[in-house]
C-alpha cells in the first residue's frame, strides 16, 4: 500500500524499516541497496545529487539505504523483500551534506541524513535522506558542476530533474534553454510593466504635491496680505499697491 510523505517520515523516525518490505519504489521513496560510492569519482557524486533534486523540484521524498530489492512481475518499480543493514563506518552524513553543498543550487532546506542501527548487529543499521517538501519559490533546485580550484573558478550548471513514478526525468538542454528563454523574456516583460507602473505613480503624485503646494502658497499669501493690511493704520483708507511673488 503506498505511503504518503507523513507516514514514510513516521517510519523512518520510528525505525519500523520492515514495513517498506513488500513496498514498491514510487513518487516518494528510492531504495538502494548500498551507499553511493563516491570515492568512484564524479560521476556517482553527480548521481547522488541528481537523486536529491529529483524529490526537491517535486513533492519531497527519501532516498533509503540498506534495503535489497526485486523486480515484480505486477509492476513496473522495483520491490524491497528484505532489509539488509549497511555498516555504519561506510555512511558519513557530513560527506553527504559536503557534497549536495557542492553539487547542488540552491541548497533544499530541511534535509536530513541519518544512519540509524538496525538488526541484531550494532554496527550495522539503514541510512536515509530525507528531503521535505520545498518552498516553490526556491524552485528549480539544478545540479551544478565547479570547475577550477581558485579565484578564476566558473560554474557549468548540468542539469534539472523531477522524480517521477518510480524513476528520475532528466531534462534535456533543449528542454532547459527553452525554459531558461521564457523565463528571461517573461522577465524583462515583466519589470518593464513595473517601471512603466512606477513612472505613473510617480507622475501623478507630483502633480498632486504641485497642485497641493500651489495652494497652500496661495492660501499663505492670502494671509499674509489681510495681516498687513490690517496691521497698517489708515492703508483701508486709501489706495495701496501690492506686489506679490510665487
Amino acid at each position: 500500500m503506498p505511503f504518503t510523505l507523513i507516514e514514510l517520515k513516521q517510519i523512518i523516525d520510528s525505525r519500523e524499516f520492515l514495513k517498506f518490505v513488500g513496498e514498491v519504489e514510487c513518487q516518494l521513496f528510492d531504495a538502494k541497496g548500498q551507499p553511493y560510492r563516491f570515492e568512484d569519482g564524479p560521476d556517482v557524486k553527480r548521481e547522488f545529487a541528481k537523486d536529491v533534486a529529483a524529490f526537491a523540484n517535486t513533492r519531497g521524498g527519501s532516498i533509503l539505504i540498506g534495503m535489497h530489492t526485486k523486480t515484480g512481475p505486477l509492476h513496473t518499480g522495483e520491490e524491497i523483500d528484505e532489509i539488509r543493514p549497511i555498516p555504519g563506518a561506510n555512511f558519513d552524513p557530513d560527506q553527504y551534506r559536503k557534497i549536495l553543498a557542492e553539487w547542488l543550487y540552491p541548497q533544499p532546506t530541511g534535509v536530513e541524513i541519518l544512519w540509524t542501527p538496525f538488526g541484531q548487529d550494532a554496527a550495522k543499521g539503514v541510512g536515509t535522506i530525507f528531503i521535505p517538501p520545498q518552498d516553490d519559490r526556491a524552485k528549480p533546485f539544478l545540479i551544478k558542476r565547479v570547475i577550477g580550484e581558485n579565484k578564476k573558478s566558473t560554474e557549468l550548471m548540468i542539469g534539472y530533474v523531477e522524480r517521477r513514478i518510480d524513476g528520475t526525468e532528466v531534462r534535456t538542454i533543449a528542454e532547459i534553454h527553452h525554459a531558461l528563454k521564457l523565463g528571461f523574456s517573461f522577465e524583462r516583460e515583466l519589470l518593464g510593466r513595473i517601471a512603466n507602473l512606477e513612472a505613473l505613480v510617480e507622475q501623478h503624485f507630483s502633480a498632486k504635491t504641485a497642485a497641493e503646494s500651489l495652494v497652500q502658497r496661495e492660501e499663505t499669501l492670502k494671509k499674509r496680505i489681510a495681516r498687513l493690511i490690517d496691521e497698517a493704520d489708515g492703508m483701508k483708507e486709501q489706495r495701496n499697491f501690492v506686489l506679490c511673488v510665487m
